[in-house]
């Protein structure tokens, strides 16, 4: 019902005019997995795979390599070239699409093992050979009229309101997205401190329906992320439906009419609209966390949290104090110890860190003509940075209840893990004991959010203007904080690395339902969400990054977000093509969902009692995160099970015209 942008298919190649010498020189620098899945839809055939042998798993994220050995490699890289002249001397006919068994050839290949069948569904959705393989569609012939009765409100235009506005707007459903900042993109329009980056591969951390992106290096910083989310608004085109530095107050739902009134604050004042359904895409991570120290309106220097860095706050030749040392501290933290006169962490407790050899590396020219011009290799790239063998067993992450081999760890596996982690830590934190005391954990791995690093944040403490504090910030004075043992540390600036309020879900909005009871109050210390969308008494209330559904041992958010738009989508195409004017989830499966979700959890490193971490509540029950595999979230959120929902019609309709409410947006 609506034009939207192209969404390039495996044939839409820049053309091949290389060399043979340039294909050869380009071939020898590529991650060898994708190469060899690119041969396949080169020639049809799967032999380079079976010549390649047996593979293993990714040993880290951008881990292409399979594991071949070095001398295999340069054989199969031979012929891999080859292959590649061969197809530009034939025209570069149309790449060969894999059969089904060929696909499951090339899954095995990719991930070191024989996946479950569930699987390849996924990864084929996920490889989108054909565009965009998660594109809206009707079932069946619609009337505009009814189309255009179900206005949407979205809150947010980070990662999750961009996705849901484009899936609506492929709908033609009418929507108008509301976001606070003055610009796109959530967490990365807010967060620009010195050394942001995102931990995850940028080449998975994206959407999946837009393939043309070229990030400069594998794990992109703010800047680049801030642009990429500026320009799909516009390529989207979404920014005609963006309404921003306008907040949402508050939303009460009217069950006589089945729709939500929305109250709004922008820079004209306030204003009220009426939707038919209200999606929150505001995310968790968008709230700062200040900790209550005592003293701090007393000093006379500057306070900021590093998710509201100014561009004109310079550290250099400045006394800064930290306070933090988890992810956001890993990567302030070197780019402050280059600039301040010094440096001074105050560490509450160490946090493990996989120091990962590729973290600051660029994508090289050849593997950016790679991505352009051979068929499938940005595509299978992809595919292996999301590591889909681990899916459905993090093994090293499940408490073993037999496990008697010490505190340290919560079972074998897990154990393991510290080994690995604990070599790479002391490699970058470097021959001092005291130091490597103070910095590695004694708490099992990943009870808290694994950190990701390049080891910077480690040799910045080698530095002399560079001091490490773990006594704790007991109170400000005028000039700086007074430690657990009565130091004083002089401070021009103190910066909060200390995250978000993330378990305040919606918060500040006032959100209430069809009883009257505030969405806060129904929740309690206790947040849940049937597949972390839709709660009881709250019809037509859809979230977004809902609780229980960050992710923890596997993929990303784009992921998430990309299978809570579609399930978001298709219960309003439901609810227009069967007439309905509300949906409620059933109590019954919220509970039901709320149990098995708590039992899943019981069984992970961050329910273990060794250490506390930003997934938990008052009472110690983990709230934030998935316990799911992809594979049976994907599932579930294909579309809504009517069997799970309250479905109610009623005689009043909204009224949206020109002059009034979201239709006449922005």
């Amino acid at each position: 019902m609506s034009e939207t942008f192209a969404v390039a298919g495996l044939a839409d190649l820049a053309p091949l005019t290389a060399s043979d010498a340039q294909i050869d020189a380009a071939v020898a620098g590529l991650g060898l997995l994708p190469l060899l899945m690119s041969v396949v839809h080169i020639t049809g055939r799967t032999d380079i795979l079976r010549d390649a042998g047996p593979t293993l798993r990714p040993q880290y994220s951008t881990d292409l390599s399979g594991s071949v050995s070095t001398d295999l490699q340069v054989e199969l890289r031979a012929k891999a070239a080859q292959a590649i002249k061969t197809w530009r001397d034939a025209g570069c006919p149309a790449p060969h699409l894999p059969d089904p068994l060929q696909l499951r050839e090339m899954i095995a290949a990719l991930t070191g093992k024989s996946l479950d069948p569930r699987y390849e569904p996924l990864i084929a959705e996920e490889l989108g050979f054909g565009g965009d393989a998660r594109a809206f569609q009707w079932d069946k012939s619609i009337d505009q009229t009814a189309v255009d009765a179900k206005p949407v409100l979205i809150v947010g235009a980070g990662l999750s309101g961009l996705v849901m506005g484009y899936r609506l707007k492929q709908a033609g459903i009418p929507f108008t997205i509301v976001e606070k900042n003055s610009g796109p993109g959530g967490t990365w329009f807010e967060n620009r401190f010195p050394g942001a980056r995102v931990d995850v591969p940028s080449h998975c951390y994206s959407f999946s329906f837009v393939r043309d992106q070229r990030w400069p290096e594998l794990f992109s910083p703010w800047p680049v992320l801030r642009s990429y989310f500026a320009d799909l608004a516009d390529r989207l085109g979404l920014t005609s439906h963006i309404r921003y530095e306008t907040e949402v107050l508050r939303a009460v739902y009217d069950d006589g009419s089945a729709h939500w009134t929305v109250t709004l604050r922008s820079a004209g004042g306030e204003e009220q609209v009426r939707v038919a359904a209200l999606v929150s895409a505001v995310g968790q991570l968008n709230r700062p966390l200040i900790p209550d120290i005592e003293g701090q309106d007393a000093f006379k220097g500057v306070r900021v949290h590093t998710s509201k860095w100014s561009d004109d706050l310079s550290a250099e030749g400045k006394k800064v104090l930290v306070i933090g040392s988890a992810a956001t501290a890993l990567q302030i933290v070197p780019e402050l110890a280059e600039q301040a006169e010094h440096l001074t962490v105050f560490q509450r407790s160490p946090t493990w860190v996989l120091v990962h050899p590729e973290y600051r590396r660029k994508v090289s020219d050849a593997e950016h003509w790679a991505m352009d011009t051979l068929p499938g290799f940005a595509r299978w790239t992809r595919a292996i940075m999301y590591n889909w063998a681990l899916d459905g067993s993090p093994d090293h992450m499940v408490i073993d209840p037999e496990w008697t081999g010490g505190p340290q760890a919560v079972s074998a596996a897990n154990d393991a893990a510290r080994e690995r982690l604990t070599r790479g830590m002391k490699a970058a934190i470097g021959d001092d004991p005291e130091l490597q005391a103070k910095l590695i954990p004694t708490y099992p791995p990943y009870v808290k959010r694994p950190n990701l690093g390049d080891g910077g944040y480690f040799r910045a403490f080698q530095r002399e203007n560079v001091t490490l504090c773990t006594d704790g910030a007991a109170r400000f004075d005028e000039t700086g904080i007074i430690d657990g043992k009565g130091v004083h540390h002089d401070a021009d600036i103190v910066v909060y690395a200390t995250g978000f309020k993330a378990l305040e879900y919606l918060a500040p909005m006032e959100i209430v339902g069809r009883t009257g009871q505030r969405i806060d109050q129904f929740w309690d210390d206790t947040p849940r969400a049937h597949l972390g969308i839709t709660v009881p008494e709250f019809p037509n209330l859809f979230l977004m990054y809902g609780p229980g559904t960050n992710l923890g041992f596997n993929g990303n958010l784009f992921f998430n977000s990309e299978c809570q738009a579609g399930y978001i989508a298709n219960a309003l195409k439901w609810m227009i093509q069967d007439d309905i004017d509300a949906i409620e989830l059933k109590p019954k499966v919220y509970a039901d969902y709320s149990a098995r979700m708590d039992a899943a959890l019981s069984r992970f490193t961050w329910s273990h009692g060794s250490a506390g971490n930003w997934y938990k509540n008052a009472a110690g029950k983990v709230i934030a995160n998935s316990p799911w595999p992809l594979i049976d979230y994907w599932e579930w959120t294909r579309a809504p099970d009517p069997h799970e929902f309250i479905t109610t019609r009623v005689s009043a309709r909204i009224d949206s015209p020109p002059t009034a409410g979201i239709a006449s947006w922005p």
